[in-house]
């Protein structure tokens, strides 16, 4: 195994060797690091048979590992046993001083300790159903002559700068070098058409909610989304998930994910789509000096 530069990676044959994965997840497909980790390296063996991103920040003369915004579940893909896997973590514990990443749902079953976290999913290879209030949501929008729609690419941009940019600054406290980030990743996923946006409208066609999910094919996630009629309750953002979640069944995706699930309210509103919990892991290590802590912060 060895780690490459960002510039050495076979960009091609990394795409390939994730969407063969038994976890082809979109968040380590080359577009998406490089909008959410720019210059990113990898750690791989076998002629990228098996693969780890490595995303690398530099302080202080030190690279360290750390989970890139909006990017979960990254860790080892391709081909691998539990033996192949405990290489390359020791690897990486070996060059790097400091390691905060998140390992993918697949990695689970390695015997690593570290912190659960979870995100719900729907498997559509399997039977799955909306809770009552769920479907009284989705009944309430309809009643009320909701339509969602989706959003054309040259009106994508402009209308999550107008929508989505004040939640995710204001609500999220997300900083403005992250939200232009988050711009990049939508310019990606679009140029590889794997970007879907939609909408809902009242009426009056104003807009109730707003949502972003990017598909590889075989992997969908649910990437930001906000209702702007809470007040009314109208059940527009249940409308909004039916109908991405009924869309990308009939694309024959394998997988929907929430891309979350961390608080008890989210928790209830996915899970109300018959989605269930998949946990995977936090992997840390800290090698640092006892006297640098800044990396922790």
């Amino acid at each position: 195994m060895k780690i490459l530069e960002h510039n050495q990676i076979d960009l091609k044959k990394w795409d390939e060797t994730i969407l063969a994965s038994d976890q082809p997840l979109v968040f380590a497909q080359t577009f998406y690091l490089n909008a959410t980790s720019p210059g990113w390296a990898a750690l791989v063996s076998d002629d990228h048979k098996t693969i780890m991103p490595l995303t690398v920040k530099r302080k202080l003369g030190i690279n360290y590992l750390i989970q890139p915004p909006f990017t979960p579940q990254l860790g080892i893909f391709g081909k691998y046993d539990e033996k192949t896997a405990n290489e390359f973590l020791n690897f990486i514990k070996s060059k790097f001083k400091f390691i905060s990443i998140e390992l993918n749902s697949g990695n689970a079953s390695l015997g690593i300790t570290g912190k659960n976290k979870r995100t719900f999913v729907i498997d559509y290879t399997k039977t799955y159903s909306y809770n009552s209030n769920t479907k009284r949501n989705i009944a309430k929008a309809i009643k009320a002559n909701l339509i969602c729609e989706e959003v054309k690419k040259q009106e994508m941009l402009s209308l999550t700068k107008k929508y989505l940019h004040p939640f995710l600054k204001k609500q999220l406290l997300i900083k403005p070098v992250q939200i232009k980030m988050f711009d990049q990743l939508l310019s990606n996923a679009g140029k590889e058409n794997c970007l879907k946006t939609f909408i809902v409208k009242d009426q009056k066609q104003s807009i109730s909610a707003m949502a972003h999910f990017i598909s590889n094919g075989r992997h969908s996630v649910y990437l930001k989304g906000k209702s702007f009629d809470k007040n009314l309750n109208s059940g527009s953002m249940h409308f909004l998930m039916d109908n991405a979640i009924k869309y990308f069944e009939n694309k024959k995706v394998a997988t929907f994910d929430f891309g979350g699930g961390q608080t008890d309210s989210l928790a209830q509103f996915f899970s109300g789509f018959g989605a269930h919990p998949l946990e995977y892991k936090i992997y840390t290590s800290n090698n640092l000096p006892k006297a640098i802590k800044w990396l922790k912060k």
